[in-house]
């Protein structure tokens, strides 16, 4: 299933409505970036986002979402596939693109922050 295009309008509004956002086209989809680092990009049925370990682990157990899988099955490090098929799930998704944006693009800015010492 794929997500509506009303569903994905309103994601993509709330990306790219936050500082410093940059879509990108890879791995045959939409990614985007925060100050360079990848923090969401779209599969056919929802959305992953980088998540830290606490946030993951309440939207899995929600069942709101799950582990992205890798090319071979396995778990993909802090990458979260979340649903979006259904409009009930977007505020679970909205709320997950901020903690993932501010999870990357804070750590981005510690980088660079620690880079110019």
């Amino acid at each position: 299933m794929t997500v509506r295009a009303e569903l994905r309008e309103q994601v993509e509004a709330e990306i790219m409505g936050r500082g410093e956002v940059t879509p990108r086209d890879m791995m045959g989809t939409i990614a985007y970036m925060v100050r360079g680092r990848m923090f969401a990009f779209w599969v056919a049925d929802g959305l992953v986002l980088k998540l830290p370990a606490r946030a993951r682990q309440d939207l899995m157990d929600q069942k709101a979402g799950a582990l992205f899988q890798g090319p071979q099955g396995r778990g993909f490090g802090e990458w979260t596939r979340l649903n979006l098929s259904k409009k009930k799930e977007l505020p679970a998704v909205l709320e997950s693109v901020k903690a993932a944006y501010d999870y990357v693009g804070g750590r981005a800015k510690a980088k660079a922050k620690k880079k110019r010492r």
